[in-house]
């Protein structure tokens, strides 16, 4: 866990899997901050050059909302990818709950992917947080 400079946190590379953010919550989150509350780092995924994030958008948006120069993450290794597939699941368990749109999103995605659509209907189901059928 470290502080990482918001500038250097790459949301560009199709690692968010929701189908859109939500401008209400990243309101509510920079309200958080500017009362003096505290949000859950951030995931991001660290290639050697390039921090990606996987999960956390819109704490990010909320740390930029309140102009605060860094952000607390949790920096795990691995590429752009790996940041990608990790999205797929995030918020599956806890922070703004997901809508069916943005389930659907992860799941296709995976399907599309030569790699990721041989796996089993089961493995998918699991690497999105949904349920099998």
């Amino acid at each position: 866990m470290k502080n990482i400079n918001i500038q250097n946190i790459r949301i560009d590379g199709g690692t968010q899997s929701r189908v859109k953010v939500d401008e209400p919550t990243i309101a509510d989150y920079a309200q958080v901050l500017r009362d003096g509350g505290e949000l859950p780092a951030v995931v991001v995924f660290f290639d050697g050059a390039e921090y990606w994030l996987a999960d956390g958008f819109h704490r990010l948006h909320a740390y930029r909302a309140d102009d605060r120069a860094s952000i607390p993450a949790d920096v795990r290794t691995g590429t752009q990818r790996d940041a990608i597939l990790y999205s797929f699941g995030a918020n599956g368990a806890h922070g703004l709950r997901r809508t069916n749109e943005d389930k659907r999103k992860a799941v296709s995605a995976m399907l599309a992917d030569a790699e990721w659509s041989a796996l089993s209907d089961r493995e998918i189901a699991r690497y999105c947080a949904v349920t099998h059928p």
